[in-house]
C-alpha cells in the first residue's frame, strides 16, 4: 500500500476491524517513512452484480446508490453513519445471497424495506412512500395501519 502522503511503499498496520456487518476490514496504517497515519479498507471482490430496472432495462448495481437511498430515508432521525452502513451492507449482502448475478430492483426495495422497518419506522415508511409510490394520504393511512398491526402481531401474549 502506498503512503497518500509521501508515496513511500512501507508502512505498518496499527489496528484492524471488521466494518459493514463484517463485509469488509478497515485498516489504519502508518508509514514507516513520513509516520503520517492513514486508513484502507478491504473488502472481497464480487462478480459483477447488476438491477432489472422495473422498465425492463439493467444497469450495474450501484452499492453507492443503495446508500444514498437509504440514507434520504434516515435523514434526521438521529441515527449514526455506521447504523446506515451495517444497514447498506446487510441489504446487500441479502441480494448477493438470494442469487444470481441479476438481481430486480423490487427485490432491492424489499429488502430496504425489511431492513428499515427494523431499524426506524418513520424511515420505512418514507422509503415505502417512494418505493411503492404513494399518491395519497390513504395509502399513508394504510401502511401505518399495516405497521402497527404488524407491531401488535410482534409483541408478547399476556397469559392471565
Amino acid at each position: 500500500m502506498r503512503c497518500p502522503y509521501c508515496a513511500a511503499d512501507e508502512d505498518r498496520v496499527i489496528d484492524s476491524r471488521p466494518v459493514d456487518d463484517h463485509q469488509a476490514i478497515r485498516r489504519r496504517r502508518e508509514c514507516r517513512a513520513c509516520h503520517q497515519r492513514f486508513t484502507t479498507f478491504e473488502r472481497a471482490t464480487h462478480e459483477a452484480l447488476s438491477v432489472r430496472k422495473r422498465d425492463g432495462s439493467i444497469e450495474p448495481f450501484r452499492r453507492d446508490k443503495l446508500h444514498l437511498g437509504m440514507a434520504r430515508a434516515l435523514t434526521n432521525l438521529g441515527l449514526d453513519a455506521e447504523t446506515l452502513r451495517t444497514s447498506a451492507a446487510r441489504v446487500e449482502a441479502h441480494i448477493r445471497r438470494t442469487g444470481g448475478r441479476v438481481t430486480t430492483s423490487e427485490e432491492i426495495g424489499r429488502a430496504v424495506l425489511d431492513v428499515l422497518r427494523e431499524i426506524h419506522h418513520v424511515a420505512y415508511v418514507r422509503f415505502a412512500s417512494v418505493y411503492k409510490g404513494f399518491t395519497t394520504p390513504e395509502d399513508f393511512a394504510r401502511e401505518l395501519a399495516e405497521l402497527e398491526h404488524a407491531a401488535e402481531s410482534s409483541l408478547p401474549r399476556s397469559t392471565s
